[in-house]
């Protein structure tokens, strides 16, 4: 791999306090982990399962996540991703780990797939992996793909100069 994998701390930035990046994903999380709340809400109020809730939660929030890392991380001249570059971490704990991190649920899709095969009903079960793995990691890269897209078309203000 060449380069490396975080683009380095700008000398003149302060490192932000551990604290306040756990303090960041803490919120974030909540935020997160009641939005998928009311999304299992909205679905139970409407007489669908549960699992399907947990289906869009997920590649909902996979697209999101890559949305938001093409969003976030530097890149070089060949559009290769970086990281994170240090002034950008608070965002990333904030939506990342903790908004998107919560949104999200591998446990609640875990759960759903074994409550799902014991109750015999196999095929809901078989469409629950195919989605979350094969549609959520499709939906990070098309959420991905469309962010640098969208980058690309909007001029940089600085090459207007």
């Amino acid at each position: 791999m060449n380069g490396p994998i975080h683009s380095p701390i700008h000398p003149d930035a302060t490192p932000l306090s551990p604290w306040v990046l756990a303090m960041s994903a803490a919120v974030g999380g909540t935020v997160g982990s009641a939005a998928r709340a009311a999304v299992q809400e909205w679905f139970e109020s409407a007489g669908w399962p549960v699992w399907g809730a947990h289906l869009a939660v997920n590649v909902v929030g996979a697209a999101s996540i890559g949305v938001l890392f093409a969003r976030l991380s530097s890149r070089d001249a060949h559009g290769v991703p970086l990281g994170i570059p240090h002034g950008l971490r608070r965002r990333e704990h904030l939506l990342g780990a903790g908004f998107l991190g919560g949104f999200t649920t591998v446990s609640g899709f875990a759960w759903d797939v074994t409550d799902l095969v014991q109750g015999g009903d196999v095929a809901p079960a078989a469409l629950a992996i195919g989605v979350n793995a094969i549609v959520g990691i499709a939906a990070c890269a098309a959420g991905y793909r469309l962010a640098i897209y969208v980058v690309r078309q909007v001029p940089d203000p600085e090459s207007a100069r």
